[in-house]
């Protein structure tokens, strides 16, 4: 909030440049000046808003780093009864004490903004303190008529963002999907060895040889797929794959595939590949994320190996107790507070799928089933 006694100065001093002016006018001959009786709030956001996210580094030390949220909600203005306020709360760890907001006003009224009991000149460049419901007030060109508004900007008490978790029914789990198992079916019966998963229009497998394959055509046929890498860095075990749609092209998917092998003692394997399928597309290949000794965050060697894309994120399950997300797509593995298993799980052997919107679970010897989500950021 802005607590310079500068800033009050400013806003009182143009508070009675405003009604000096006015008086003038209004003992002049001059009839053609007018100056507008009436304002209003045209609109309001908040430019700049930051949240502290707490993480957990791979040593177990917990550490900090700070995320802006661009144009985080949509605030209501009720002109009526004077109050702007938004309906979709931002996240528990945001910081309201120090706030950026644009604000308008119709016919070029004067914003100030109340704490305690002084007014500040509003500047967008001043952060506010909306942590407490906020009073603002715009004054119309004469001066004197003003209206106020009480501004409140709602967050969540809890951290609501964090993973929750509920324990269903062994027959609740998600039932393989019809085209998974036409995939299966295809891959089959040309003699594939092993399949990996599939995206919008291409399917993968390895051969006898453990040469990666790519079937065009829904399986009919397979050719060697293009890797940048020698093939001796594919991984052998405990393979996982997942694609998506890639939003910032046409006709894209944006695909991983991690495992293990003898190459790494530490660390998974990890390739990933963009697949365009536009007209007219230039072959895609697989290129291996290189293991970096600097980089802290990698994922672990283990075995059991799931991916899934959940939440904009990909997170990868395996035996070690831990979920391990990843925001650019295979290059670091976090593990945070906000993605962990089940408290009283009872098994770390797991088979993990999203459907629906949710993070589902299940043990591969105790038969249990958890049904995990969050609230979206």
């Amino acid at each position: 909030m802005i607590s310079s006694m500068k800033r009050y100065i400013q806003g009182l001093v143009g508070m009675m440049a405003s009604v000096l002016v006015f008086a003038s006018c209004l003992g002049s001959n001059d009839s053609e000046t007018e100056y507008n009786n009436s304002t209003a709030i045209a609109s309001f956001s908040l430019a700049t808003v930051n949240r502290y996210i707490h993480t957990t580094g791979k040593s177990g030390n917990d550490s900090v780093y700070v995320k802006k949220l661009s144009n985080p909600v949509t605030f209501t203005i009720d002109q009526y009864n004077g109050q702007i306020y938004n309906t979709d709360s931002l996240p528990a760890d945001t910081d309201l004490k120090h706030v950026l907001a644009t604000i308008n006003s119709k016919n070029s009224g004067t914003i100030y903004v109340m704490h305690g009991d002084t007014l500040y000149y509003y500047s967008s460049t001043d952060s506010i303190d909306f942590s407490e419901a906020r009073e603002i007030r715009v004054y119309a060109q004469n001066g004197q008529d003003f209206r106020k508004y009480t501004v409140t900007v709602n967050k969540h008490k809890a951290d609501n963002s964090k993973m929750t978790w509920e324990k269903m029914q062994a027959s609740d789990f998600p039932a393989e999907s019809e085209q998974q198992k036409l995939w299966e079916e295809a891959a089959s019966i040309a003699g594939m060895k092993q399949f990996i998963g599939y995206g919008t229009t291409e399917g993968y497998a390895f051969n006898d040889n453990h040469l990666l394959m790519v079937s065009k055509d829904n399986g009919l046929t397979w050719t060697p797929d293009i890797l940048d890498e020698d093939a001796s860095w594919l991984p052998t075990s405990n393979i996982a794959f997942c694609s998506s749609i890639f939003v910032a092209n046409y006709e894209t998917d944006y695909q991983l595939m991690i495992g293990t092998s003898d190459k790494s003692d530490n660390t998974c394997i990890v390739w990933r590949k963009i697949a365009e399928y536009a007209e007219n597309s230039l072959p895609s290949q697989w290129t291996l994320v290189p293991f970096e000794s600097n980089n802290n965050y990698y994922l672990p060697k283990m075995d059991n190996l799931n991916l899934v894309h959940f939440k904009d994120v990909i997170l990868a399950i395996g035996n070690d107790g831990e979920i391990y997300q990843s925001r650019d797509w295979g290059l670091t593995w976090k593990t945070t507070s906000k993605y962990t298993l089940p408290a009283n799980i009872g098994t770390n052997n797991l088979k993990a799928v999203v459907d629906d919107g949710y993070l589902w679970l299940k043990g591969l010897d105790s038969g249990e089933v958890w049904r995990g989500s969050t609230i979206d950021e």
